[in-house]
């Protein structure tokens, strides 16, 4: 099997769980769901596969039942993926091969194409410049990632950037889910470079239903960073396991990326504005497209074929 260990955490959603097994049931890996609902799934789902281990870990929380499945990991590689998401096998395969081959580089940190809950055939990319791979040392790695922000959650990883992470978030307790995030990101900076390959890594669903990540405010300002005292926990506990200041670089870095973002917006609608009446307002910067803007051409879309298969039996059997 390959060198790398793929972890699916699952809450109270079983109903995603029979096509995720259908998926990944012939990855050379093994993949392991960690299921923290008062209910089992079913067993016998189970031992369809011979790559899939299942973990029922009722009520614990999502940095409990990560740092339980990573103690029993014996690769040097984690893939985090959600129950409702895809990864394309041979990314998989290719992520784990180049960080074998290049040892400065510790995470993958791949792009995604989304389709809706009710699927209908379409995939669609979120439009989110993707960035350019980052190899400058911790400090430098810090404020280029977060001032370019882009989701590190599920991505692959050293196995020792997840155990660090988890650690700290299981100790700090965080009010803000969006710390999880920011700490992974933070861990991942400070332990080596960062690779952004160019294809499609995985598939992600698009619902408004049980999404964890909007249940607190967006970490927009340093007012919301500070309540409930949870920046105080981040800085001391990062500054601990890393060098002290880099708690302050990763949160002003991600906080002046919001900044660039605002303003980005700002130009975007200024393009839309007949010149007439730009006459009459200060103009901003001139709004750039990114040179590498991904396009889903029939050749991509061939990569998403056997996904595409699932999704429609699974919108069948609602």
């Amino acid at each position: 099997m390959k060198n790398f260990t793929l972890i699916i955490p699952t809450h109270n959603r079983h109903h995603y769980l029979r096509r995720s097994m259908m998926y990944f049931r012939d990855l050379d890996a093994e993949v392991i769901y960690c299921d923290s609902s008062i209910e089992a799934f079913d067993e016998h789902e189970i031992e369809k596969y011979h790559n899939i281990k299942y973990l029922h870990l009722p009520n614990q929380k999502f940095a409990e039942k990560l740092l339980i499945v990573l103690a029993q990991i014996k690769t040097n590689f984690v893939a985090l993926c959600p129950d409702d998401d895809f990864i394309l096998i041979n990314s998989l395969y290719r992520g784990v091969d180049f960080l074998e081959s290049n040892k400065t580089y510790k995470t993958i940190v791949g792009k995604y194409v989304y389709f809706n809950e009710d699927f209908d055939g379409n995939f669609f990319p979120n439009g989110q410049k993707f960035p350019e791979d980052i190899d400058l040392g911790s400090e430098k790695n810090a404020k280029v990632f977060f001032e370019n922000y882009y989701m590190i959650l599920w991505a692959m990883y050293d196995k020792v950037i997840l155990e660090k992470a988890f650690r700290i978030i299981n100790q700090a307790k965080f009010h803000n889910d969006n710390y999880i995030e920011l700490t992974i990101g933070a861990c991942a900076c400070y332990e080596g470079a960062i690779k952004f390959p160019k294809e499609i890594w995985g598939i992600r669903e698009v619902s408004t239903k049980e999404h964890w990540g909007t249940r607190h405010a967006s970490i927009l300002s340093m007012e919301i960073a500070e309540i409930k005292g949870d920046y105080q926990k981040f800085k001391e506990s990062i500054d601990d396991q890393t060098f002290l200041g880099h708690a302050d670089i990763v949160m002003q870095s991600y906080l002046s990326g919001h900044v660039k973002e605002v303003v980005s917006l700002r130009d975007t609608i200024s393009k839309m504005i007949p010149k007439f009446i730009k006459r009459w307002i200060r103009k901003g910067t001139s709004f750039k497209t990114s040179a590498d803007k991904f396009i889903l051409d029939d050749q991509n879309y061939g990569l998403l074929d056997p996904i595409k298969l699932l999704l429609y039996k699974d919108n069948v059997n609602k």
